[in-house]
Formats: structure tokens, C-alpha cells, sequence
């Protein structure tokens, strides 16, 4: 009787605890030694799922010193897409593309002939032992079909600290979710998410999904809907709780708007302010004339250097 009594106190206690830590929350964070810290906190570690925007918050555009400006790269990075963006409908001569499909295919160019680095140091050290304390990795990107070779080349140049992945690539895709009946980090790609109505192509390889620029909410819970129910076969690890990182505010609050009434899981969406100077110098700080100059002109030898020695260059149009 007093095991039967202990037994339903526990299931009580259980039920009790979800019910108060389901949900979605917001917040922001300056280095991922901060969501490290969350995730010990929850105590879930063989059921949370780290889910890491790319761009600016995982990897950046070279800048070994982010004080020393002009030895950095901006040029394809996040922050330059959104400038050149916002120029489209201008005669800035700054304009590297008449249209956001043109300016789409320079930025592919650009990550085809370029590496990144982690956005900090101590990265491969928190990875591996978020890997080893059991926690689920997955990077969910902007970036579209097309740059899946690029990112595969990118990861498999960045080290890790762990002899069972030498690069980031291997460390991702051996700790992210798994699918039957491959067993694989990876779907049929591209796909048409969760089959919504108008929806762009993603992909899904190798630990990385790449949502073309929709909304990482609905992907997200697409991707998570979609393991679910390949879980129900008996294969994979459950997944109770997120933690969601990126730089772009934007993405954050959508991943919130979409799990805030969630009661599967609990989410804990973070906005990552570290580069956010560093960012913010190519439009508006003191030295913006410099630097925009600098990176136009890196550009243009980029684009003058394959005109002149590619009979078609890719993705030139001026």
C-alpha cells in the first residue's frame, strides 16, 4: 500500500512539473556559456534539443578581433545581405544587384568561395560537453537549397574538441535528430514543410535545415511534428525541451509565437547579442563610410576578376 501511495506521488510530482515548466519563454544572451547554463538548470539534458541559427550567431564571416574593424570580413555576412537588401530600390553605388533573386544568387557565390569561423572561441569546448551530457543538436538556417554544398564545406572546416567528430559537421550530424528508416540526420530533400500551401522547398542534411528564409517557427514545428511521428516506429530520443538561438530578433520572436501555447515542450527562444556592434558598424557606426567602401570594393575585384577570366561567370550581372 505505501509503495502504491509513493508511486502515485511521484506520477503527481511528474505531472505537476511539466505542467510548470511547458511553455515558451524569451530572452536574449551574449555567449553560448549562457545557454549551456540554461540547459544544466532544466536538468533534461538527454531530452533537450539545442537548435542554432548559423549566420552571426554560430559562425561569422572571418574578424579575428571584433575591435579591429578593417580586418574584417563583411562582405556575405548577414548584416552586408541586409544592407544590400535594403539598397535594391536605391542608386546607391554601393548596389551590387537589381533584385532580391540576383542578390540571393551573389550571396550563394560568396559562400561557395568562402570559410567561417566560430562567433566564439570557446564554441567546440561548450559543444562537445552539451555532446557529452546527452543534448540534441540541429543548426536551422536562412540559407536556402542551394548553399547545402557550401555549409557542408564551411562545417567540415571548423575543429571540435572531440576525437569522435573532428569538425563541426560530423559533430552535428551524429547528435542531431535521426530519422527511419536510414537512421540518418537527414530527409529526402528538398521537401514541401508540413505540405503548407505556397511554401518554399527545404532541405534537411546532415543535422542543418535549411528554410529558405521562412518563418523558423512553422519549420521548426514541422521538423519536430515529423520526428514525432517517426518516433512512434520506437526509434529516437524524445524531445521535451528547446532551447532556440539566433541573432535575428525576428526569428526569435517567431519561434516564441509558435510553441507559446505549446504544452509538448518546453522553449526557451534566445536572442544573441554578442556581434550586435559588430553588425550594426556596416550602417551606423562611426566608421560605416569606411567600412561599406572596403567591402564594395572587395566585391567588385571579386566580380571584375571573374569576368575577366570566366567565359560565364555565375551570378554576375553588371
Amino acid at each position: 500500500m505505501k509503495r502504491t501511495i509513493i508511486a502515485a506521488y511521484s506520477i503527481f510530482l511528474l505531472m505537476l512539473s511539466q505542467a510548470i515548466f511547458a511553455g515558451a519563454t524569451r530572452g536574449q544572451v551574449s555567449s553560448f556559456l549562457e545557454v549551456e547554463k540554461i540547459i544544466d538548470k532544466w536538468g533534461q539534458p538527454t531530452k533537450t534539443l539545442l537548435v542554432m541559427d548559423n549566420d552571426d550567431t554560430l559562425t561569422m564571416m572571418p574578424c579575428p578581433n571584433l575591435e579591429d574593424l578593417d580586418n574584417c570580413q563583411y562582405l556575405g555576412s548577414a548584416a552586408w545581405f541586409s544592407w544590400q537588401r535594403q539598397l535594391l530600390n536605391t542608386s546607391s553605388p554601393y548596389k551590387v544587384a537589381d533584385n532580391i533573386t540576383h542578390l540571393i544568387d551573389i550571396s550563394t557565390l560568396i559562400f561557395a568561395i568562402s570559410d567561417m569561423d566560430y562567433t566564439e572561441s570557446t564554441l567546440p569546448s561548450i559543444l562537445h560537453g552539451l555532446k557529452s551530457k546527452g543534448v540534441r543538436l540541429m543548426v536551422e538556417t536562412a540559407r536556402s537549397n542551394a548553399n547545402v554544398a557550401a555549409t557542408t564545406r564551411q562545417f567540415s572546416q571548423l575543429p571540435t574538441e572531440t576525437k569522435s567528430a573532428h569538425n563541426l559537421l560530423q559533430l552535428i550530424k551524429s547528435n542531431s535528430l535521426h530519422f527511419t528508416p536510414s537512421g540518418l540526420a537527414s530527409l529526402p530533400s528538398p521537401y514541401i514543410p508540413c505540405d503548407i500551401p505556397g511554401a518554399r522547398p527545404i532541405s534537411y542534411q546532415q543535422g542543418v535545415m535549411y528554410v529558405a528564409g521562412q518563418n523558423k517557427g512553422t519549420m521548426l514545428e514541422c521538423m519536430l511534428n515529423l520526428y514525432q511521428a517517426d518516433r512512434a516506429s520506437g526509434v529516437g530520443m524524445d524531445i521535451t525541451h528547446i532551447v532556440f538561438i539566433d541573432d535575428t530578433k525576428k526569428n526569435v520572436d517567431n519561434v516564441f509565437a509558435t510553441f507559446k501555447n505549446n504544452k509538448q515542450y518546453t522553449l526557451r527562444a534566445l536572442h544573441y547579442n554578442k556581434l550586435g556592434e559588430h553588425k550594426a558598424a556596416l550602417t551606423k557606426g562611426i566608421h560605416k563610410d569606411k567600412i561599406q567602401e572596403t567591402t564594395h570594393k572587395h566585391w567588385t575585384m571579386i566580380r571584375d576578376a571573374l569576368k575577366q577570366n570566366v567565359s560565364k561567370p555565375a551570378a554576375i550581372y553588371n
